[in-house]
């Protein structure tokens, strides 16, 4: 039996022979040439690197927005990604299709011969099949930073073609991949995939191109969740990437609605995300906390879209995230089309240029009462995933995980427990109705539970049950109530 992961380094002479095994078993070649690779990175980065554009925005307290797409053919690929950028994307996206993130390369290979610049068959880039320098000539063609998107277990030759192809971000990690994208897949054959990526990152660092890296974390997939339960896996991701040498994190907070805690999210994500890097020696690590749209089911009216877009803009700005991770005004639709990616950027622009002067004013006592709420659960869930470890985060995550000491809502992974069960209160604002076996403080669970006083005895029983729970998923699609034929909406 193997020994379990730990958040040891990888040799770089294990990491050398891993590269030679992956290529020849994977692609039947050898590796790419990782120092013609940085020859060729290296004024790429320094010209519109990901890290570079961060940092500046955070230094002047602005935000850069990301939209997310994808397509097939190369040439619809180029035109996307210069329309994103044409409306205001401070970072553009290449978002890997499924075909090539379940690596059946060939099959993603046929369906690219057959897609056209107005017909894509895939759901996104299928980057092994383009190459790396067909790939080079789509990232040097724009003039903004680009980052590769992409969840599976195993990534690691995505990520060696997009970082050989000059992209300087790239998502996501393994707690997400695992436990929000995987059914059997288990944190112990996961997290040394993702620290092959972490180390590469690393390795091209250390020569000259720094890559940024999203710090997604778990439960923050198409339903509602605890922030302080997302910011766990978030602080737990980043602890694993910097221990392979990443150097430039994102912490990921999903937007859900309720403005105040979406706030303190925001901030609560970046201030544990630094704490805990420091905490275990990565204190040279830079972060900058991304806001992302609300991920679950979108509302099909444009109308109504936009009023969730501005909702999440609104938090986004009050908090001044360096990043926001911008949804579209056709998600509750279909794939949005490159004109509503780009009318979502110019909004979501526009708004946080109007917001985000006024945000120290717009931090109100309910934002104080979430940001010291979200790090109390928080803290107390990560400082029991440690313990469990020894001070290993990896170690730490797989034990905890098993014990129920880690556990998340609605997850598709055979070894989550899913006894953690989120409902909202009668303000919208997130809590926990069933805990599970996470580590909670009493004071912690008495805050929650007052919170949720007004719900429960708006209900008949007085109770709540998992029937809200259903219902609060859809909370954000805000459909009208049906009226009877010939019944007046104002009456």
């Amino acid at each position: 039996m193997p020994d379990q992961p730990s958040n040891d380094m990888l040799d770089l002479e294990e990491f050398q022979a891993q590269r030679a095994s992956l290529f020849r078993r994977q692609l039947g070649r050898e590796p790419y040439d990782l120092a013609e690779a940085w020859e060729f990175a290296r004024p790429n980065a320094e010209r519109r690197g990901m890290a570079a554009t961060l940092a500046r925005a955070k230094s002047a307290g602005e935000t850069v927005v990301i939209p997310r797409a994808g397509v097939a053919h190369w040439d619809a690929q180029l035109e996307l990604m210069r329309t994103l950028s044409a409306a205001g994307a401070g970072v553009v996206p290449i978002t890997v299709d499924s075909l090539t993130r379940s690596l059946r390369f060939e099959d993603a290979a046929k369906a690219l011969a057959q897609s056209t610049p107005d017909r894509s068959v895939l759901n996104g880039y299928p980057l092994v099949a383009h190459g790396v320098e067909r790939t080079r000539e789509l990232i040097s063609a724009v003039d903004r930073p680009v980052i590769v998107r992409a969840n599976a277990i195993d990534l690691r030759i995505v990520a060696e073609t997009a970082f050989a192809s000059g992209a300087t971000g790239f998502v996501s990690g393994p707690m997400y991949a695992t436990l929000e994208y995987s059914k059997l897949g288990s944190l112990a054959e996961s997290i040394p995939n993702w620290q092959f990526i972490f180390r590469l990152m690393g390795e091209y660092a250390a020569h000259g191109v720094p890559i940024v890296e999203d710090a997604i974390g778990f439960a923050q997939s198409g339903t509602c969740s605890v922030p302080a339960l997302m910011h766990v896996g978030v602080v737990l991701d980043a602890l694993i990437m910097a221990g392979q040498g990443v150097k430039h994190i994102v912490p990921y907070q999903m937007l859900q609605g309720h403005v105040a805690q979406d706030v303190a999210g925001c901030i609560a994500v970046g201030t544990l995300t630094d704490e805990y890097l420091a905490k275990l020696g990565f204190g040279d690590v830079r972060t900058y906390v991304a806001s992302s749209d609300w991920n679950g089911a979108f509302p099909a009216r444009e109308p109504d879209a936009y009023g969730l877009l501005a909702a999440n803009v609104f938090a986004c700005a009050i908090a001044r995230t360096p990043v926001n991770y911008v949804k579209t005004i056709e998600e509750g639709i279909g794939v949005p089309t490159a004109a509503a990616n780009a009318a979502s950027i110019r909004f979501t622009r526009y708004l946080s240029h109007l917001i985000s002067r006024q945000a120290a004013s717009l931090i109100s006592p309910e934002v104080e009462f979430e940001l010291e709420l979200n790090l109390m659960e928080a803290r107390a869930i990560l400082d029991a995933v440690l313990d469990m470890g020894d001070g290993d985060p990896v170690r730490g995550s797989i034990s905890a995980l098993a014990a129920g000491v880690l556990d998340i809502p609605f997850s598709p992974n055979v070894h989550v427990r899913g006894n953690v069960l989120p409902v909202r209160d009668a303000d919208g604002a997130v809590r926990f109705l069933d805990r599970g076996a996470l580590p909670l403080p009493a004071a912690a669970l008495r805050l929650e539970a007052e919170r949720l006083a007004s719900r429960r005895a708006r209900s008949g029983s007085g109770e709540l049950s998992y029937q809200d729970v259903i219902d609060d998923l859809s909370f954000l699609e805000f459909e009208e109530p049906t009226l009877p034929e010939g019944g007046d909406p104002h009456s």
